[in-house]
């Protein structure tokens, strides 16, 4: 750059440098940054507002704010703080003022870091000038505070060429009317014919600061405003919305719409971890997966501050004996209340004990009951259930067995409690060694798809009070919402009330954990390798693992491909938040109650293994005959709102379709759709 060698000349001691288009350019039009900032904002503090109308509402404060200065003497300029304390009040934001001018300035930091970059030649002038001996200043006439610059210019590596930073909202006198040249000379007492101005406005950079006699050169960035011209045509709030409206698919036959709300779970995810100031985030398997292959996109597209994040190789199974306490004061009631029918075998293989462990434990338990059975005050039923532990009918289902006697024996067994406590304290201590190996932090926020949260409460226990564990979900169904805490949902929630859009999201929840299948098998526990390092043992399905591959993993494809497009259109734009959202959950209203009739028959051709509570296969094949009477019942049934009538499915309009019901189907629809659409779902 010819023009700038008389900064060397060395007549000239003290440079100063504007700051945006001269040291740094913005890969977005200037002003396009506050309106990011709008957009991120509503959603970190999930304000109920268009990212819009918080942009008209930010241009109309920083208004008044410069027109009262003006009128106080000052030139039109306005202190950033000043400015969110009226957003503050103007909103009546619920977050204390001192926690949300913090987080608010730290965002607009955030984004402005991500959305520039230097200009090599001018910061190679700077540093030869260094050397001389001169003295480097940026005078700015920016709503930016010199704190707020010195964290971007930290950020971008270059705060150390800078001898100070002078800024037009601070000093409330600017550039455009050059009173602050003459602030700027009398605080660095430097005359002005030794002192030369470098930037790219006419009036601003040159022409102000020549009149009292500082040399100026004014830099030619007419390439970079062309640039900024384009950027907004192509960016401006329609131009969105269409690009948006254009990656809807026409038509979906295999729930590849999925994506847009688990995009908006990513979204709502990461601005919540933002708020919460939080560096880094762990996903559980095996739904966790895709979710964090989502996330980090995400992370890496999005113009503001990078969140690390984490997979954590865990299951109910996995994470259940080491959550529990000492035999004597444990009940199993999370195990036991959920799976109300269950056999000894399957509690001692939720235990997780090995098969040798299981065997030996029943063989001396069969022995305690053949004494047991002789001696104890026993009811019928009891006898009965005993009788067939001595047959060695291990298999048999009990009901109740939080309530059966039959538990209560086996906890006073020697053989179970000896095992039972080797393995609970193994375990819990080499969980405790493999989180530590994934992260240092005592706060931990857990992902995962939901829905009651059950190994997140497992992992707390494990790992007890001096660990704050807190856990985000796609959505959160809790079967006490008055005790659930630090969990929530982020598309749909029972805690701690009922969302409006839950009728919508909790119609076919099946649907994600499907198509969110990991492309291997469930933790099974935790063991040390040879090297000292704790290992997870996998469990594996053969059946599992070619329905992901022949199934799953294809549509995971095609939705990563839809997310893709997103990523290129919304997460650093501006346009109606609320529309968008209205129109994620319109796509997701046609995929769950007007599905087409390959979706309908998708479950046909998938099965899942249960490992926990249970251990059979579990396919969504309706296993009634259709006969004439049936069919007349199960009208009758849904006509007189029975509340049994949909007890047994995971996705009512299916159940509707494949038992040919079909007056009932379109009541169903018509009802959910009046329904949301008064609630404003839709």
């Amino acid at each position: 750059m010819k023009e700038l060698k008389i900064i060397h000349d060395k007549k000239i001691e003290n440079i100063f440098f504007d700051i945006f288009d001269t040291i740094v350019f913005r890969k977005i039009q200037p002003e396009y940054v506050k309106k990011i900032w709008c957009n991120h904002l509503a959603k970190m503090f999930n304000l109920k507002i268009k990212a819009t109308e918080l942009y008209q509402i930010r241009n109309g404060l920083e208004y008044e704010l410069g027109k009262k200065a003006s009128q106080k003497g000052f030139d039109w300029e306005f202190k950033y703080e000043d400015f969110l304390k009226e957003f503050h009040k103007e909103l009546k934001i619920k977050i204390p003022l001192k926690e949300f001018v913090e987080k608010a300035t730290q965002l607009e930091i955030n984004i402005e870091s991500n959305v520039q970059y230097v200009d090599e030649n001018i910061i190679s002038e700077i540093k030869k000038a260094k050397k001389e001996g001169k003295k480097i200043y940026c005078v700015s006439d920016m709503y930016l505070s010199k704190k707020m610059l010195t964290s971007i210019f930290t950020n971008l590596k270059i705060i150390e060429l800078f001898d100070d930073i002078f800024v037009s909202c601070e000093m409330l006198k600017n550039k455009k009317s050059g009173e602050i040249f003459k602030e700027v000379l009398k605080k660095i007492k430097s005359k002005p014919e030794k002192c030369i101005m470098i930037g790219d406005n006419k009036v601003s950079d040159y022409e102000n600061p020549k009149k009292i006699g500082i040399n100026a050169i004014q830099l030619d960035r007419k390439e970079i405003y062309k640039q900024y011209d384009k950027f907004i045509l192509e960016n401006n709030e329609d131009k969105v919305i269409e690009k948006f409206n254009s990656i809807v698919p026409k038509s979906s036959d295999n729930f590849e719409n999925s994506i847009f709300s688990l995009y908006l779970f990513i979204e709502r995810l990461y601005f919540n971890l933002l708020n919460d100031g939080l560096d880094e985030v762990v996903f559980l398997s095996r739904e966790g997966e895709y979710l964090k292959k989502l996330f980090d996109a995400f992370v890496e597209k999005v113009q503001n501050k990078k969140i690390k994040s984490h997979y954590l190789l865990v299951s109910r199974k996995a994470t259940y004996l080491p959550s529990l306490r000492e035999l004597k004061k444990e009940d199993f009631g999370s195990l036991l209340m959920q799976y109300s029918y269950i056999s000894i075998v399957e509690f001692l293989k939720s235990l997780n004990f090995e098969e040798k462990d299981i065997n030996k434990i029943l063989d001396s338990y069969r022995k305690d009951c053949e004494k047991t059975i002789k001696t104890a005050k026993l009811k019928e039923n009891e006898k009965e259930e005993m009788r067939e532990i001595i047959k060695g009918n291990y298999n048999k289902k009990i009901i109740y067995l939080y309530e059966s006697k039959l538990l209560k024996y086996l906890k006073q067994n020697k053989v179970f409690e000896e095992i039972y406590e080797k393995n609970r304290k193994e375990q819990s201590k080499l969980f405790k060694k493999y989180i530590t190996s994934i992260t240092k932090s005592k706060r931990i926020c857990l992902v995962d798809i939901g829905w009651n949260g059950s190994i997140q409460d497992n992992v707390q226990r494990i790992l007890g009070d001096s660990y704050k564990i807190s856990g985000y979900l796609y959505g959160l169904i809790s079967r006490n919402p008055e005790k659930c805490f630090d969990k929530k949902g982020l598309i749909f929630s029972n805690v701690p009330k009922v969302t409006q859009n839950f009728e919508l999201y909790t119609e076919n929840r099946t649907i994600f954990e499907i198509l969110l299948g990991a492309s291997h098998g469930s933790a099974n526990k935790y063991v040390l390798n040879k090297d000292g390092n704790v290992e997870v043992l996998l469990f594996k399905k053969e059946e599992e693992e070619k329905i992901f591959k022949e199934v799953v993993s294809k549509i995971q494809d095609r939705m990563f491909k839809i997310y893709e497009k997103l990523l290129d259109t919304l997460p650093n734009s501006y346009y109606d938040n609320l529309l968008i959202e209205k129109t994620i959950n319109r796509i997701h209203y046609n995929m769950v109650f007007k599905p087409t009739k390959q979706q309908l028959t998708f479950f046909d051709r998938i099965y899942h293994y249960e490992n926990f509570g249970v251990f059979e296969f579990t396919d969504f094949k309706l296993h009634k005959k259709l006969t004439p009477y049936y069919y007349i019942k199960e009208n009758a049934k849904y006509v007189l709102k029975n509340k049994t009538f949909f007890y047994d499915t995971f996705w009512p309009t299916q159940k509707l379709h494949i038992e040919k019901l079909y007056i009932p189907k379109l009541l169903y629809k018509q009802k959910k759709y009046l329904k949301l659409k008064n609630k404003g779902v839709i």
